[in-house]
Parts: structure tokens; sequence; C-alpha cells
């Protein structure tokens, strides 16, 4: 499952920096998870199926999740996740961003052959790259992911995904 709710311009491709940058290789990116100590960002993921009628199918949930360790991921933060609230947490203090999308899978491009099943859950972000991407040189990464437990979609149903992001002021 990809949301890409935007398209940035950023440097060409920087896995040259020893593993600091944006993408570890060609072909993927650096992540770290909400999980480690001293993690700048804490994930939330809901996902709620309802079947054509509007009726309840299904709530699924992930508390943890991965980002990507850049300065690029604060930069999305900033300006493409909306209005931010300033939360307090355990006497921790948290800038808090949500997104929503509704979607349903004629909409979705899965990569499977199980398009009535997706676990795995991205906001991507496109940017222009030279060195990854496609032929015109665009790249989408994760900047946040996570995985669910199986959420199972039949042709009709509609699913909206709530993000909230929490970044360590």
């Amino acid at each position: 499952m990809t949301l890409v709710i935007g398209s940035i311009q950023y440097a060409s491709a920087d896995h040259s920096l020893g593993g600091q940058g944006v993408f570890k290789d060609e072909d993927s990116v650096n992540l770290a998870s909400t999980l480690a100590k001293g993690s700048k960002y804490i994930v939330h993921l809901q996902v709620v199926v309802r079947d054509a009628q509007d009726q309840l199918v299904s709530v699924t949930e992930a508390i943890h999740g991965h980002y990507i360790p850049h300065e690029l991921t604060d930069q999305i933060f900033d300006t493409r996740l909306g209005e931010k609230e300033i939360i307090n947490i355990d006497k921790i203090r948290y800038e808090k961003a949500r997104f929503t999308q509704t979607k349903n899978l004629q909409q979705e491009t899965v990569s499977t052959t199980f398009r009535d099943i997706l676990s795995m859950w991205k906001l991507e972000f496109c940017m222009n790259s030279e060195e990854h991407g496609d032929e015109q040189g665009i790249s989408c990464v994760p900047v946040f992911q996570t995985l669910t437990s199986n959420v199972i979609l039949e042709d009709n149903d509609t699913f909206t995904v709530h993000w909230t992001i929490l970044r360590g002021i």
C-alpha cells in the first residue's frame, strides 16, 4: 500500500555518503526504526475498512514503523503533513501531524498477486534523482512506513488510512 502525497525537488541521490543519505544503494533507502532508542519519530497507523454499504468490516493498527533518518524527512514533516499540534506524552513534547486518505482497491496499485491482502503501508514522496527512479529521474521514497496484520479487501470495500506521526521536540 503506497500513498503518494507530493513531489519534491531534492539533491541527487546521496548513497555515496556512507549510509547517511536517503538511499542505501541504488534500489533501497536507509530506514530507522521508531522503536530504536533515541528515535526522532513515533508512527501510529490505523486502517479502517468498510464495505459497499458503508458497514464496518475491520480496524487494524500499527504502533511503530520506520522512517528515513535524514533531513529530507524533517522537510517533508514540516511542509507536507499540514497543521501541527504540540502535545505532551510522559513529560516529552512532540509535534503531531496527521494524514488521512480514503481509497478503494481499484485506486490502489499493488505489485503482488494478492491484490486483496495488504499489510505494508507507506507514505511515499517523489523527488528528482539523477541516480534513482524512472526514465524521467523521478524516485518515490517511503519516508514513513509500517506493517500491520493482513487487511483483507473485497472489490467494493473502501479503506481509510489514518497516519499520526509524532516528532520529538
